[in-house]
């Protein structure tokens, strides 16, 4: 009986061949993957922390502050911060709670944190804060650099430890950064306190010898006229010290101290505006009281802070422009306006009038020199804060009709008054 031959065609061939290569090449792929290691990033970071914080060493070493410094200074805590963000990564976290880690919203601790310590070993080594930041970086790229080593990095899990490595990273540098910058400004505040405190000795002598000069009734005029001129120098000189001081103690405590007292901001106010009058004689200073101006405030610092408006107005109005001062009463605040005759001031500006340093900071760098910055706004700032203390508002509005008008507004009764007033 002959034989009989099947053939199969091209295309059922093609097709068998087809079949059997992507069941060969998945069951290689399978097999490839069940032999790869698998590690979670916070595992990975336990069992690899020598070997991070090698590359950690090896970085620091190469900023300037840290060129001769010993293995314990170069690492500092950076353990302690990986071990920290290992921690978190372990933690259960819901969607909620990452989206407000992500705006600054975490749970906040009660004693410092590693990152926190961290900062302020970098101050005292003499960090910049560009090279603090430069060392979170480059911890975040070596973690995930050599984890990508040993780990096939494709399930869903790896993403997620990835997205909360990096939140854990951002939160720990802001914590960092935000002690460094807070330990920087104190810094510099205190620098300024100290600064100011020294220079009042010596000014105290010089207005002490303008006024013996003063009192010397055998010297020529000419000699009376540079005494008065020095007195009233070293007269405003302590006011721009008073203004300093009273800045940088601001930024070191809780505000202006202020002793409230039973006082008729009237005549306070009368006094200012008199002694205003005197110092520029060519300005035209109006003044108008009314209602019951007596109460608990502060007389002393309600004279420095109407000094510093009424000052403010005659030096940035138009020449030859009046200054009006009004004071006026309302069953629950005092309402004190200051107006002067200037040009409209753009809203931005309107926004940092009472913040001498971001006025400063965002000003063109041709507007940044000395000459350019006789008059920082100091008082301005002060101005806002003994109002703050009295638990009173300031505002400032500008307008082509109005000029400029300063509106303090304060209530009748403020909280820490005396006790036997």
């Amino acid at each position: 009986m002959p034989t009989e031959t099947v053939t199969t065609p091209l295309c059922e061939n093609r097709f068998l061949l087809n079949t059997y290569s992507v069941k060969l090449k998945n069951y290689f792929l399978t097999t490839l993957e069940t032999q790869l290691p698998s590690m979670n990033l916070s595992d990975f970071i336990r069992s690899n922390l020598e070997h991070i914080l090698q590359e950690w060493e090896e970085f620091a070493s190469t900023l300037g502050p840290l060129e001769d410094a010993n293995k314990f200074e170069l690492r500092d805590h950076a353990g302690a911060v990986l071990k920290t963000i290992a921690l978190d990564l372990d933690t259960p976290q819901l969607e909620q709670q990452s989206i407000d880690k992500s705006k600054g919203l975490g749970p906040q601790a009660i004693e410092d944190t590693a990152a926190e310590t961290h900062a302020a070993d970098r101050v005292a080594a003499g960090f910049t804060s560009e090279q603090v930041m430069a060392e979170f970086r480059a911890l975040r790229s070596s973690v995930l650099r050599l984890w990508a080593r040993k780990v096939e990095i494709t399930t869903a899990r790896d993403i997620q430890d990835m997205i909360r490595f990096n939140e854990a990273i951002d939160q720990a540098q802001s914590e960092s950064m935000a002690r460094y910058a807070t330990m920087l400004r104190e810094a510099q505040n205190l620098f300024l306190t100290i600064l100011g405190h020294d220079v009042r000795t010596p000014l105290g002598a010089i207005s002490m010898g303008a006024q013996v000069l003063l009192h010397d009734q055998s010297l020529p005029s000419k000699a009376l006229k540079v005494g008065l001129r020095i007195f009233n120098s070293s007269k405003r000189m302590d006011e721009i010290v008073r203004d300093l001081l009273d800045f940088s103690t601001t930024h070191l405590g809780d505000g202006i101290p202020i002793d409230p007292h039973t006082v008729d901001l009237r005549e306070i106010c009368a006094n200012v505006v008199d002694e205003a009058r005197t110092y520029h004689p060519d300005r035209k200073i109006t003044f108008q009281a009314s209602g019951s101006l007596t109460g608990a405030w502060d007389g002393a610092r309600m004279a420095q802070a109407f000094s510093n408006l009424i000052s403010n107005a005659i030096q940035h109005s138009l020449p030859g422009t009046e200054v009006d001062v009004n004071l006026s009463d309302s069953p629950s605040e005092v309402l004190l306006e200051v107006k002067n005759c200037a040009d409209v001031i753009p809203p931005a500006k309107l926004r940092t009038f009472f913040d001498p340093v971001r006025r400063f900071a965002i000003r063109p760098a041709s507007e940044r020199s000395v000459e350019a910055n006789a008059n920082l706004g100091l008082g301005l700032y002060v101005v806002k804060e003994i109002v703050r203390a009295h638990d009173g508002t300031i505002s400032v509005a500008s307008t082509v009709a109005d000029g400029v008008t300063f509106s303090v507004r304060l209530p009748h009764l403020t909280p820490h008054r005396r006790i036997d007033d």
